[in-house]
C-alpha cells in the first residue's frame, strides 16, 4: 500500500529535507538536494544514489515527469508524494518544480581530481557566490577538463544553489576542496604547471602554452586570487577588455580560458 501523501511541515522527512536545503557550509555529509526534472534525469542517468524522490503529484504529469518517476521506480528509489505547499516548502526556487531528490554522492578527494595523466584542473579559490562555482564546475565538465578543486573559504559546490547552476555536471567529473596551501604542494608533486588568471596578467589568454598537466587558477570575485598563487606561479594570465567593464564575470573567464585550452590542445 502507497504511503499517505505528506500534508505538514513539520513531518520528519520534510524538516530533514529543509535542513538539508538550507545549508550553506561544507559538512562531513555525503547527500546533498536536487531539484527539478532534468536535475533528477541527471542523478539517476550517472548511477550516483538516489535516497527519496518527493514530488507532488497534480505537478508530475507531463511524459517527461512520469519518465522520471518510471525510472525511479525501476532503480527502487522510495517515491514521496506531498501537497503542492509542502513541496513549494522545500524548494529553494521562485517558482518550485514539483519535484526534489536527496541523493548520496560521495564527496571527492583531491586526489581524484589530479588523476589524470592529461590533467586540466581549475582552482576555484575562494569563489563565493554558489551560482558562480556551480558554472565553473559546468564549464570544466563541458570543456573536458580532469575536475575542480575549490580552495578553503569558497562555497560549497553541495550548496543547493551550485548544485542547480551545474546542472548535473556535478556528477560528472571530480569536484574537491582544500586549503590552498595542500593544492599548492599536490600540484608541485606532480608537476602540474600553474596558470593564473590575471587581468592585469603579463600574458594574454590567446599566447599560453596549455600542454598538460596544468591547473587553472580563477579567484575571488571582489579581490583576486590569494597572494600565495602569485608566488607559486610564473604565468599569469589576461583576458583582454576592449570596452569600459573593468573586470569579466570569473565563470566566464573559466570558459574563454578552458575552451582556449581545449582549441590549442585539438588544433
Amino acid at each position: 500500500m502507497a504511503a499517505p501523501q505528506i500534508t505538514s511541515t513539520k513531518n520528519p522527512l520534510i524538516k530533514s529535507l529543509r535542513a538539508l536545503v538550507v545549508r550553506d557550509i561544507q559538512e562531513p555529509d555525503d547527500r546533498l538536494v536536487v531539484e527539478g526534472v532534468r536535475m533528477i534525469e541527471e542523478a539517476l542517468a550517472s548511477g550516483v544514489a538516489v535516497e527519496v524522490i518527493l514530488y507532488d503529484p497534480t505537478a508530475m504529469t507531463g511524459l517527461r515527469a512520469v519518465a522520471v518517476l518510471d525510472r525511479a521506480r525501476k532503480q527502487g528509489v522510495r517515491l514521496v508524494t506531498a501537497t503542492t505547499r509542502v513541496v513549494a516548502a522545500c524548494s529553494q526556487v521562485e517558482t518550485a518544480q514539483g519535484i526534489i531528490a536527496v541523493v548520496v554522492h560521495p564527496r571527492a578527494v583531491l586526489s581524484d581530481v589530479l588523476a589524470s595523466p592529461h590533467l586540466i584542473v581549475v582552482i576555484a579559490d575562494r569563489i563565493q557566490d554558489p551560482g558562480n562555482l556551480g558554472a565553473i564546475i559546468r564549464i570544466a565538465d563541458a570543456a573536458g577538463a580532469s575536475g575542480v578543486a575549490s580552495t578553503t573559504g569558497s562555497v560549497d559546490a553541495r550548496n543547493p544553489k551550485a548544485v542547480r547552476a551545474t546542472m548535473g555536471s556535478l556528477f560528472h567529473l571530480p569536484v574537491a576542496s582544500a586549503p590552498a596551501p595542500e593544492l599548492v604542494a599536490a600540484l608541485r608533486e606532480r608537476h602540474v604547471r600553474i596558470l593564473l588568471a590575471d587581468p592585469a596578467g603579463t600574458s594574454d589568454y590567446t599566447q599560453v602554452d596549455y600542454r598538460s598537466p596544468i591547473a587553472i587558477v580563477l579567484g575571488n570575485e571582489g579581490e583576486g586570487p590569494d597572494a600565495l598563487w602569485r608566488t607559486v606561479s610564473p604565468t599569469t594570465v589576461r583576458i583582454p577588455l576592449y570596452g569600459q567593464a573593468d573586470s569579466l564575470n570569473v565563470a566566464v573567464a573559466a570558459a574563454l580560458l578552458l575552451y582556449e585550452a581545449r582549441r590549442l590542445r585539438e588544433g
